[in-house]
């Protein structure tokens, strides 16, 4: 992937049922070859099965050696959340942290920027890992976690390593802004236009 230079992101509605984001024709998978793809919702819109669907046919497809993942999503908590599921025949880089969600667990403000300050700062090691593998796909599951306090650049240097990537983040209004908020909104646009395609997930609930 040329990283100096990126065509405009395509910002195409992915069709959704009650069970989340519909790919029974698969269309979407052979788009994806050296390409960055960002998939972006709201809480509980199917970013990381949506992404666990992609990596399972890639898997099947004999690539799983090729992927490194690293998956910066806390385990559940209050229904949101979750680690991203691997195939059982994965031979890939699974690589993860604790991660404490900020919002849903810090009772202030302040506590909330602590906490996400300790996440970036545990994911730093993780980016230091993915630059040193450099695999042909990368897979990054809830970037957000990352943006919230980390270091965008750094982020986007791991990011250019990969030939093909794919990459969850919250994009929504289900938390408080707070500032880690903003500079997640901020940084998550940002990714948006270096993106060559944009997955929106609209919410259950939309009815539009």
């Amino acid at each position: 992937m040329d990283s100096g230079h990126h065509i405009a992101p395509e910002r195409r509605p992915l069709k959704t049922g009650k069970k989340g984001p519909d790919l029974v024709n698969k269309n979407i998978i052979g788009e994806l070859d050296h390409r960055r793809t960002l998939i972006v919702g709201d809480i509980n819109t199917g970013k990381t099965r949506l992404t666990g669907e992609i990596l399972a046919d890639w898997t099947s497809q004999g690539r799983s050696d090729q992927i490194t993942i690293l998956d910066l999503t806390p385990e559940p908590i209050k229904g949101i959340g979750g680690r991203l599921e691997r195939p059982a025949t994965f031979q890939g880089r699974y690589l993860t942290t604790v991660i404490v969600p900020p919002r849903l667990t810090g009772k202030t403000e302040i506590e909330a920027e602590n906490l996400a300050a300790r996440n970036a700062e545990a994911i730093e090691d993780l980016l230091r890992q993915v630059r040193l593998v450099s695999a042909p796909i990368l897979i990054v599951n809830d970037a957000t976690l990352y943006l919230q306090a980390g270091d965008y650049d750094r982020f986007m240097a791991v990011v250019q390593t990969a030939e093909t990537v794919l990459i969850n983040a919250y994009y929504g209004h289900s938390f408080p802004e707070y500032r880690l908020s903003q500079q997640e909104r901020h940084l998550t646009d940002r990714l948006i236009q270096e993106s060559d395609r944009v997955i929106r997930l609209p919410h259950p609930d939309y009815q539009g």
